[in-house]
């Protein structure tokens, strides 16, 4: 036996240090401490905001909208994102390798992730068109805002999330080196099959998100100016106190700001996951280890960014899509004061009923947005006592603080139908309210 030979062999009875190669078991505690109290927060806060939002869509019926039935869905995959990921992430940070959890748990882990980010994509593509279409092509939107088609657009939508994920999930399993357990990719189902995921879930839904959320913004602005003329037209007879109700234009601002943040949030929660995935794959050698200290560094700032914006889209997503909506803000009250009584929750439901009549389009296409319907009965005992100004205030509508809109011109309604769906479209099939 040569000296070669005998120091091979005292090489590989010596303990390998592991922390050379995977480095430390966690961070520092000013890094570690911060991250688990953000991770915690934002578990607590999405699991509440998406099962409430569940429950208030399944327990009022008048919110059982083709709409809604995508919001159930964005709700559902997000809460499997939190359950399914966020444990596991949060006892990685304290102890990142050896890996625990088993094999099985590897796989599922992957599967109901993967299947969670394609499912919560999707609906939000979908939901956009829906929107859209609502919005732009009211006409198709009537057609295809049957329950019974978002039902089959929803279990599509699943259906292809868990297929598209399976690939990659199936591609991660257990592997030791160096005598240390690791949760990773052992081998390829389908080459650059994470490139393709980064296309079609990211760049490719960023892409039509922005663009159909620009056509909306133009049909409202267009929609805007039509309100502020026939204001004018009406202003040129009558009087009226603009400081009591709002502009249609600066509702329409309100609303194309908030479809900006729509997009925006969109690429800030989810860019960071993809670009980590992308440094993960070139940036790593066959052993899964960096290629370089900088792409090592560049990789771990990414996985604590990445994770912080992934997991806070769970927590955005129930106030972005929800908080244009005053009746799903209504009914969200009134499933927090169900606590009481089956008499008190029978009046508050009638009341919700009351005021969601008072919402609804009138048959010349205006709203009522009053707080009560004493505003609207007080306005129809008024406007009978002249006839000259009944047909002056035929159009009008009341404003929250019992004032009255000028939204409409004091003439025979003239629109088409296509309008007047429009109209309907935009209060009872979206979250776009340009009321008072």
């Amino acid at each position: 036996m040569n000296s070669e030979t005998l120091n091979d062999t005292a090489n590989a009875s010596r303990p390998v240090d592991s922390t050379r190669v995977f480095g430390p078991q966690r961070d520092t505690l000013y890094i570690v401490l911060p991250i688990t109290i953000i991770y915690t927060f934002i578990f607590v806060s999405g699991l509440l905001g998406n099962i409430f939002t569940c429950i208030v869509i399944v327990r009022n019926k008048n919110l059982h909208t083709a709409t809604n039935y995508y919001l159930f869905s964005l709700a559902i995959s997000d809460l499997l994102l939190l359950v399914s990921g966020m444990p596991q992430e949060m006892y990685s940070i304290w102890s990142k390798w050896p890996y625990v959890f088993g094999h099985t748990f590897c796989v599922i882990r992957g599967l109901a992730a993967e299947t969670s980010t394609n499912a919560s994509v999707l609906t939000i593509t979908l939901f956009t068109i829906e929107r859209y279409l609502a919005i732009c092509h009211p006409f198709v939107s009537h057609k295809m805002s049957k329950l019974s088609r978002a039902v089959k657009h929803v279990v599509l939508l699943w259906v292809a999330a868990l297929a598209l994920a399976l690939p990659q999930a199936l591609q991660f399993g257990i592997r030791q080196y160096q005598g240390v357990i690791m949760c990773l990719q052992t081998r390829v189902i389908i080459e650059h099959s994470f490139e393709i995921s980064t296309f079609v879930f990211f760049l490719a839904p960023m892409v039509l998100i922005t663009v159909l959320y620009s056509f909306i913004g133009l049909k409202l602005r267009e929609k805007s100016n039509m309100k502020e003329q026939n204001q004018n037209d009406f202003e040129s007879s009558i009087r009226y106190s603009h400081k009591m109700c709002r502009k249609p234009s600066q509702s329409t601002r309100r609303v194309i700001k908030m479809l900006v943040a729509v997009v925006v949030a969109f690429f800030i929660c989810w860019a960071p996951f993809h670009a980590q995935r992308l440094v993960a794959i070139y940036g790593t050698n066959e052993n899964h280890l960096a290629k370089s200290p900088i792409l090592f560094s560049v990789y771990l700032f990414l996985t604590y960014i990445s994770g912080i914006f992934y997991y806070m889209s769970t927590c955005i997503n129930p106030i972005l899509y929800h908080i244009m909506s005053n009746k799903f803000r209504d009914a969200f009250k009134m499933t927090l004061c169900c606590c009481g009584t089956r008499n008190d929750t029978a009046v508050k439901r009638s009341s919700y009923t009351a005021m969601a009549f008072v919402r609804n389009p009138t048959s010349s296409g205006t709203s009522n947005s009053g707080n009560s319907i004493r505003n609207e009965t007080n306005l129809q005992s008024k406007t009978r006592r002249t006839n000259s100004r009944d047909k002056i205030l035929n159009g009008a509508h009341v404003c929250g603080n019992g004032t009255l809109s000028s939204t409409t011109v004091a003439k025979p309604d003239s629109r088409t139908n296509g309008d007047r769906l429009l109209d309907r479209n935009l209060i009872n099939e979206t979250y776009f309210n340009t009321n008072c």
